[in-house]
């Protein structure tokens, strides 16, 4: 592989914070759409009850900072059981080093989930040979990634105030990865990624307060956490990379009108980068 496209290539190295985005909304998939009426009772901690969690749900987040990053996540086919919920999730971003001054990185990518309940607060998701199809300036990226994860997966239902300390949350993935020349469609390496992982810590809950959102002013509780992502050790070809792993302080604001973080701050390395939560809705449609 040439020096050019190997800066080309578009290593997944926001998976971690993606697959955390999806820990507040996903689901794997079936042929009908259970209604409201049959959802279980008291699964706090789980995305079941979640006034979004219906077909064709959909929600827009947008990122500055040094990866401006705009996504859009996409609930179909949710199914609803006594033991927790299930769906599919379309996501398609694009994001750009804003040093680079490149043309984003767009991905899409399909996912078939399930939530299970395994404590008091605590759930389990699962997702299997999720589809991921990218594309950068000079390079294609398509494969498969398999992750899952255990702990706190939504606090929706959860009896925030302020002092209290919610469990974190371990999520591990592995992906299988192919590059390709965008000019040639020539297979120029492979990506193999066994063991990445995120580690949530303990998430402290900060007094409720009204803050200014994208979707106008919302009564939100911060909740703050340190959060820690790796990728492991990851083949680029027959290339091993070691790719240091990111520690992130995060300052969640969970607004409980739309049963949704609307705001996260991400600080590291001495920079700020903010997620806004933009729409929350029907497909083709922004609530405001």
């Amino acid at each position: 592989m040439t020096a050019s496209l190997r800066r080309a290539v578009p290593v997944p190295g926001r998976l971690g914070a993606a697959l955390m985005l999806l820990c507040g909304f996903g689901g794997s998939a079936w042929a009908q759409q259970a209604p409201a009426s049959t959802a279980p009772e008291n699964l706090p901690g789980m995305v079941c009850d979640a006034p979004w969690f219906k077909a064709g749900a959909r929600i827009q987040l947008e990122a500055d900072g040094d990866m401006p990053m705009s996504t859009t996540m996409t609930s179909r086919y949710p199914v609803v059981t006594e033991s927790g919920c299930s769906a599919w999730l379309s996501i398609h971003s694009k994001s750009a080093l804003a040093a680079m001054m490149g043309p984003p990185v767009v991905m899409d990518q399909v996912l078939r989930m399930r939530f299970e309940k395994a404590g008091a607060i605590t759930g389990k998701v699962r997702s299997r040979n999720a589809t991921i199809n990218a594309q950068a300036r000079y390079t294609r990226l398509f494969g498969e990634a398999s992750f899952e994860g255990v702990g706190v997966l939504s606090y929706v239902g959860l009896p925030l105030r302020e002092g209290s300390v919610i469990p974190g949350q371990t999520m591990t993935a592995s992906m299988e990865l192919e590059i390709h020349s965008l000019a040639t469609d020539e297979m120029v390496t492979t990506l193999h990624a066994p063991s990445a992982s995120v580690v949530v810590g303990e998430r402290r809950v900060g007094r409720r307060q009204t803050i200014e959102t994208a979707l106008g002013p919302r009564e939100c509780f911060p909740i703050t956490y340190e959060k820690r992502s790796s990728i492991g050790p990851l083949m680029m070809g027959d290339e091993l990379i070691q790719p240091e792993p990111a520690v992130m302080n995060i300052t969640e604001w969970f607004c409980p009108s739309e049963g949704y973080v609307l705001r996260t701050e991400v600080h590291q390395k001495g920079k700020v980068e903010r997620i806004d939560t933009t729409a929350i809705g029907p497909l083709g449609e922004d609530v405001q």
